[in-house]
């Protein structure tokens, strides 16, 4: 691509995050790689095939023309495949850790919930770009987005999976809140959305135990749940400077999934404070790329998918940060770019792709349009001359 037709710090953001990812990877995961499959680089391996084929990914959604997905038949595909996928783990998904939300395809396993995710963000900003002026009709308006988005979160907290429901919850609701939608039919809605996510944490005791463990932590660290306080430890003995990469003890099998929700916390202990707000500052730069290139985005449905997308990857690197530093409760979500997984690394790669396409036109219908003003700014000055 042309350097004019990509936004470069967008770029270079993304591009350090993934190879930061998968030094990182490597780091976290070698010590349970050795114990469990006897090869120092077990996950190491998986991580860098699929980090590249997500890179070709996104190179290749990058240049393809994204409004191709502005169009009433796609967007109801993408949905229709979605609630199939979320539908079809309960007789053919694989069970693990009591949970049901993976396909084993023998090469791989696919999480279908990352695939419903974008294609969710995909239909809001299809609907509420081409609604805008029933929006203010509730039945018209958020009536129908409101019993599709319903349905797959349904089919996602039976699994149960209950933080990534709530995380696209939140992504698809940030994007009907700038809408044109009336403030009314918005309390409402969360006014109603609250008890029922009370009931779901509730019900649930392993959900309600992470929340209880949680509010213990804020008061007192020392009696936290045994992962949080490994977290904690790990982010501590980090400092300022981090004890060196490799050199982390919590990854000695002290810390339970550190490299996969809670590798942030190995990140803190090697690379301490100073790596910490490095990697933040990347997703800041991201957030505010993408908002920049919604804002310079020609139509609604650009301007849409790019504040759904840019959310997507932000809101889950903050809201995973919060939980290793026990400012959030524990929800088993992943670090973008950062915990292993391939669908997770896939979809972040293809939203990135896709938040990269919408950039590519928005600055090439703005250098059209100096274009043209320069022509006619020009033959105007003709005129002005064979008059004279």
């Amino acid at each position: 691509m042309k350097r004019r037709s990509v936004d470069i710090p967008l770029a270079v953001a993304v591009t350090l995050l993934l190879m930061g990812g998968m030094v990182m990877v490597f780091s976290a995961s070698s010590m349970i790689a050795t114990f469990r499959f006897g090869s120092l680089t077990y996950f190491f391996q998986k991580q860098i095939i699929w980090g590249a084929i997500s890179l070709f990914f996104m190179v290749l959604v990058s240049k393809i023309d994204y409004r191709f997905l502005k169009s009433g038949y796609w967007t109801l595909f993408l949905v229709l495949a979605s609630i199939l996928l979320l539908a079809g783990l309960f007789v053919l998904g694989r069970k693990v850790n009591g949970a049901i939300r993976w396909y084993n395809l023998g090469f791989m396993r696919f999480q279908p919930s990352e695939f419903a995710k974008l294609s969710l963000i995909i239909y809001a900003s299809y609907y509420l770009a081409t609604r805008e002026r029933k929006l203010n009709d509730f039945k018209k308006g958020l009536l129908p987005i409101g019993i599709i988005l319903g349905l797959c979160l349904v089919l996602i907290i039976a699994q149960p999976d209950l933080s990534s429901a709530m995380m696209i919850l939140m992504i698809v609701g940030l994007m009907i809140f700038i809408s044109p939608v009336p403030l009314k039919h918005l309390i409402a809605i969360v006014a109603g959305m609250i008890p029922v996510v009370i009931f779901f944490v509730s019900r649930s005791p392993y959900q309600w135990g992470r929340v209880k463990s949680w509010w213990i932590a804020l008061y007192d660290p020392g009696q936290a749940a045994y992962q949080l306080k490994q977290s904690l430890i790990g982010i501590g003995r980090g400092g300022i400077w981090g004890q060196g990469l490799g050199q982390s003890k919590q990854k000695f099998l002290f810390l339970p999934d550190s490299h996969t929700d809670f590798i942030f916390s190995i990140l803190g202990e090697e690379f301490g404070y100073i790596g910490v707000t490095v990697i933040l500052v990347l997703f800041l730069i991201i957030f505010y790329r993408g908002m920049r290139i919604a804002a310079r985005s020609q139509d609604r449905f650009g301007r849409y998918l790019a504040i759904g997308v840019t959310l997507n990857i932000t809101l889950y690197a903050f809201i995973n940060a919060g939980v290793v530093s026990a400012l959030f409760p524990t929800t088993g979500l992943p670090m973008p770019f950062f915990s292993y997984g391939g669908s997770n690394l896939l979809f972040l790669s293809i939203a990135v792709g896709l938040l990269l396409n919408i950039s590519r036109h928005a600055s090439g219908d703005i250098a059209e349009q100096w274009a043209n003003r320069k022509e006619k700014q020009q033959e105007l000055s003709r005129i002005i001359l064979t008059a004279e």
